[in-house]
């Protein structure tokens, strides 16, 4: 028995709360049983004694909410969400698109919400006291600030921003995943960085999607023979790529050869007289690991550069899809890359949709529901089939020159800039939902408190 906790009849009430000497005290992960004492104050509040809200490692106790978890006999303080990374970048300069500025951002925007948010990494775990040392961001300033640490329990929820594959893959990275994943009162949302490959297969369950999945296969020589029959320009993509790394074009000039593009500082260009001799080409440009080829899609032109649609697709706080943010992706002019690491800029959907589709409001407006609704049938095909919480897709979607609509690509982990010349709105919302969606998994409530 640690402390006590002081609730009023009137919450009491509300919750539902059976009366008894003592109660089961749950935040984050850590239970302690706690003596139970009833106050006549006419507001629906609570208070915890000193040594109470120490054993419980909290530190934002007047503004987390509290709940009564009946089919575990629970009473329940928070939410708690952690953010899991795997260091914690404190660079004197960065750019809007860093890690750390994305960090910096999230942690901001948790110190707003009814709710205890830090960034912790998997070196700052103490498992036995089931505990870690979590960071949260404190401005002095506009431009400067220091992340300021403290320890608190294991959270309710896990917000996976893992930042790279290369980091994801490492050993104590994933034990570490593997055990949090394993903690009965934990939840655990984007686990990980998608395979194309995996992705393909589990869309291709699901033949509402296979009128927008273009025909994609593993890499090997029979498979790529078959598809340069089939497909004028194929993409050879690492199944375990990401930001436009290690892909290559292929396309056919009419002379029965093997023309491919790579693309490397700057794009290098290449010919191969059969599909074996293509391979071994380009073995040593390719990366380690699955590849896959992926047919071509002859994509729309604004102002004669190929595009694609990025959307950024979240839970909100009810748990609900929706769509965040939806922007133009511009190849560089003569590239077929319109990832923006890749020299790709980003353009207005509104802007670019209306100069394709020739201003057809009536279209535009189609193509935008059909898009809305490929999203969710996508979300809701990943989820189901792949058995995991997601909280966030970024979806990439072509549209051809016949103003057909591709499914492109969907990763798990879309990385999002703190700057825009867009809507600063839009920004903080594709910032704000993850951690909205966190605080519903937890079980609580986004309404502000009066």
């Amino acid at each position: 028995m640690v402390g006590k906790i002081i609730v009023s009849n009137k919450l009491v009430d509300k919750l539902n709360l059976p009366l008894r000497p003592y109660v089961l005290l749950r935040a984050g992960v850590r239970i302690v049983k706690t003596q139970l004492e009833i106050s006549y104050n006419p507001a629906e509040k609570y208070s915890l004694s000193p040594q109470l809200a120490q054993a419980l490692l909290l530190k934002s106790e007047p503004k987390l909410q509290i709940r009564y978890d009946q089919a575990a006999d629970i009473l329940h303080i928070g939410p708690t969400i952690g953010i899991l990374t795997s260091a914690l970048p404190h660079k004197g300069a960065f750019t809007a698109s860093s890690t750390q500025a994305e960090l910096i951002y999230l942690s901001n925007i948790g110190r707003t919400l009814n709710a205890q948010v830090y960034v912790f990494t998997p070196q700052s775990i103490d498992w036995e006291s089931q505990s870690t040392r979590g960071y949260v961001y404190k401005p002095s300033s506009d431009q400067f600030g220091i992340w300021e640490s403290s320890v608190y329990p294991l959270p309710d929820v896990v917000y996976d921003r893992i930042p790279s594959r290369k980091a994801e893959a490492r050993t104590a990275i994933k034990l570490t995943k593997r055990r949090l994943m394993s903690l009965p009162d934990l939840k655990y949302f984007n686990t990980s960085f998608f395979n194309k490959w995996r992705v393909y297969e589990l869309l291709a369950s699901n033949y509402l999607l296979l009128p927008y999945l273009p025909e994609t296969r593993i890499l090997n020589n029979a498979n790529l023979q078959a598809m340069l029959g089939r497909h004028r320009v194929l993409y050879v993509k690492p199944a375990n790529g990401s930001l436009g790394r290690g892909i290559i074009k292929t396309y056919s000039k009419g002379d029965g050869k093997i023309h491919y593009a790579t693309y490397r500082n700057g794009i290098q260009y290449g010919s191969a007289d059969h599909a074996a001799q293509f391979l071994d080409k380009t073995k040593s440009f390719r990366q380690k690991g699955t590849y896959i080829v992926q047919q071509g899609i002859d994509l729309a032109r604004y102002k004669e550069s190929a595009f694609d649609i990025r959307i950024i697709y979240q839970k909100n706080g009810e748990g609900k899809w929706t769509i965040s943010k939806k922007f133009i992706r511009v190849a560089a002019r003569g590239s077929s890359i319109s990832n923006l690491s890749k020299g790709g800029r980003a353009e207005q959907s509104k802007t670019v949709l209306n100069q394709v589709l020739n201003g057809n409001k009536r279209l535009i407006e189609a193509k935008n529901i059909e898009m809305k609704n490929l999203c969710e049938t996508v979300a809701v095909t990943m989820e189901k089939t792949s058995q995991s919480i997601l909280g966030e897709l970024g979806l990439d979607i072509g549209i051809d020159q016949q103003g057909r609509l591709w499914l492109i690509e969907v990763n798990s982990k879309p990385r999002k800039t703190t700057e825009t010349e867009m809507s600063q709105t839009i920004v903080r919302n594709t910032f704000k939902r993850p951690l909205e969606f966190g605080v519903y998994l937890a079980g609580f409530s986004n309404t502000k408190k009066s």
